[in-house]
């Protein structure tokens, strides 16, 4: 499953929320199927079918609040319910989501090998965004002589991914794996 954002706070008597997006397009979520609620200790990155402790979800509503999204769903009718809920993980089935062309999930990464003029120096343990607005590839580093791991922003001009392949193919700039070794 896809995590879509957290419910952060309960806004008005009508049951809606302020949420934490962690999608590009929040505004979206009225005409998703297969939403589920989960408290936030569940994490359903990795299974297809929500367990029994989730509970499934449609939008009511969606609106903009002082520049965040702002939701209501039909099985939260009033703020008593809603604060139940506040801090609850929005969820939705992978099978669901429609990707453009050349997009990818962080989760697609993982594990990948990462080439630099087709030597591996790496694997790929995750993507994390960062408050620049672009995600920094975090790689284990699998150089002889090295060990730990390296960050290297993805800049689409550095990479060349081939996702089914399990392959990425980085030009980067000369030292930036090495800044560890600068004295």
């Amino acid at each position: 499953m896809l995590l879509l954002g957290h419910l952060a706070k309960v806004q008005g008597l009508k049951g809606e929320f302020l949420l934490h997006a962690l999608t590009d397009e929040p505004e979206r979520l009225e005409r998703l199927a297969g939403l589920v609620l989960a408290p936030p200790e569940l994490d359903l990155s990795h299974v297809d079918a929500a367990p029994a402790s989730a509970r499934p979800a449609r939008v009511r509503s969606f609106r903009w609040h002082q520049d965040r999204p702002c939701v209501a769903f039909e099985e939260v009718p009033d703020r008593t319910a809603a604060e139940a809920l506040k801090g609850w993980a929005l969820w939705m089935p992978e099978a669901l989501a429609q990707l453009n062309e050349g997009e990818s999930y962080r989760h697609d990464w993982i594990g990948c090998e990462v080439f630099v003029a087709d030597r591996k120096v790496g694997e790929v343990l995750r993507l994390e965004p960062t408050p620049g607005g672009y995600d920094m590839v975090v790689l284990r580093d699998t150089r002889p002589g090295r060990r730990g791991q390296r960050e290297v922003p993805y800049i689409k001009a550095w990479w060349t991914l081939d996702l089914p392949h399990r392959r990425l193919d980085l030009d980067p700039p000369e030292g930036i794996l090495d800044l560890d070794r600068l004295d």
